[in-house]
């Protein structure tokens, strides 16, 4: 007999949805190997309030966990922010600091993970559990267990908040999104990487090393043709330098969040909504070390000049054509209306090159407390996921 392939075909599983309103029409889409804990998670949510979207990618490693509570809750704290109603990018800034807190804190984030009606319900247990909950009063009580947050689990953050004829852009981690204008990929955030010189340096100066790690393999076949071949990690194991959790590389006493070794202090930019804008694009890094960014413009572009243009299917044929790299891969698309012509407002090239890598409100308010976990955005009405049979190629209405 001849030997058997030992490598695994991916086991993929799709969610996809898309809608509009009367500012923007978008469309997610999600492709995971079945197999692994999922890690890829996204919001999509297009009434944040009356004149706001909101847009988040999150790219979990070592768990879900992280990633699920930043579907779930960053947009809610967002519009629970004090800052929200008039200075929308010190609010976005100021929440990606918030989702560390919820971590920090206390594992009570982890009730924000359960369905909405299983909370505060009484759980049928075995009898079993039961009888091992019982403390027999005459027994020597237990030291309660002190909670540890994440610490080499979580989670990459690249969202977009829209509002009024503004994008406010904020990134930990190496998502990227870009901006299609006149057919031009234009990358509005930077990945975050421990090569990078900025980010290597915050890291050294903390107490960290970066080094270059080979994966078995990795030098033959799809990454040798679209990927990097080894990747440089922090103290050999983080290949991102920003992300919300990983509290194992946020211990040092001397340094605050900022500064250590692994911050979640995020890249924050503003741009102006213009009719030489073709689209916005969010991908996950399932994607973006595989496809350059103007390869990525230009798979949608094409997609778009079809006579059938339904923007689920767009987002889920780019996510196809990285599925063999055995990663997950994700795509939000977001495609503006009635956006007015470019102004005499300074060049988003000069903006770009102002933004220094990472936010630059060093006087920025604290994190308010904890918001309402039940409370929703107003107006939000849930998406149906669809899968792939149930993807078509009808225009939206």
């Amino acid at each position: 007999m001849g030997a058997r392939n030992s490598r695994q075909v991916p086991v993929v599983q799709t969610f996809t949805e898309g809608g509009q309103n009367g500012r923007i029409w978008y469309a997610a889409s999600s492709r995971q190997d079945r197999r692994r804990n999922r890690r890829d998670a996204y919001a999509a949510v297009p009434d944040l309030d009356d004149i706001t979207s909101f847009f988040g990618l999150y790219d979990g490693h070592e768990g879900a966990e992280v990633a699920l509570l930043c579907e779930k809750q960053f947009h809610i704290e967002l519009r629970n922010d004090p800052h929200y109603p008039d200075n929308l990018a010190v609010a976005l800034e100021r929440t990606f600091f918030r989702m560390d807190a919820l971590l920090e804190e206390s594992e009570d984030w982890k009730k924000l993970l359960l369905p909405r009606e299983t909370r505060g319900r009484m759980q049928c247990l075995p009898l079993k559990a039961c009888i091992s909950g019982y403390h027999w009063p005459f027994a020597k009580r237990k030291t309660p267990v002190e909670y540890v947050p994440p610490q080499v689990s979580g989670s990459t953050a690249c969202v977009a908040a829209i509002r009024g004829h503004q994008i406010i852009i904020g990134n930990v981690g190496r998502s990227r999104c870009i901006i299609s204008r006149n057919g031009q990929a234009i990358e509005l955030t930077t990945d975050h990487e421990p090569s990078n010189l900025i980010e290597r340096e915050r890291i050294e100066t903390a107490g960290g090393e970066v080094i270059n790690v080979k994966i078995p393999g990795e030098e033959e076949g799809f990454f040798q043709q679209h990927g990097p071949v080894g990747t440089f990690r922090i103290d050999g194991i983080l290949p991102h330098s920003r992300a919300i959790g990983y509290f194992e590389f946020k211990k040092n006493p001397n340094f605050p969040p900022k500064k250590q070794k692994v911050t979640c202090d995020p890249e924050i930019l503003t741009i102006d909504i213009t009719n030489d804008i073709d689209f916005l694009v969010i991908v996950s890094d399932g994607i973006c070390p595989y496809l350059p960014s103007q390869t990525v413009v230009e798979h949608i572009r094409k997609e778009l000049s079809s006579t059938s243009i339904n923007l689920p299917l767009i987002c889920a044929r780019l996510c196809d054509r990285c599925i063999v790299s055995g990663d997950d891969a994700t795509v939000i698309l977001v495609q503006f209306k009635n956006a007015p012509p470019p102004q005499a407002l300074p060049a988003l090239e000069e903006k770009l090159l102002g933004s220094g890598g990472g936010s630059s409100n060093d006087n920025a308010a604290q994190p308010p407390a904890p918001a309402n976990e039940d409370a929703e955005p107003e107006g939000q009405e849930e998406q149906p996921l669809l899968h792939d049979d149930e993807i078509t190629e009808d225009p939206p209405t």
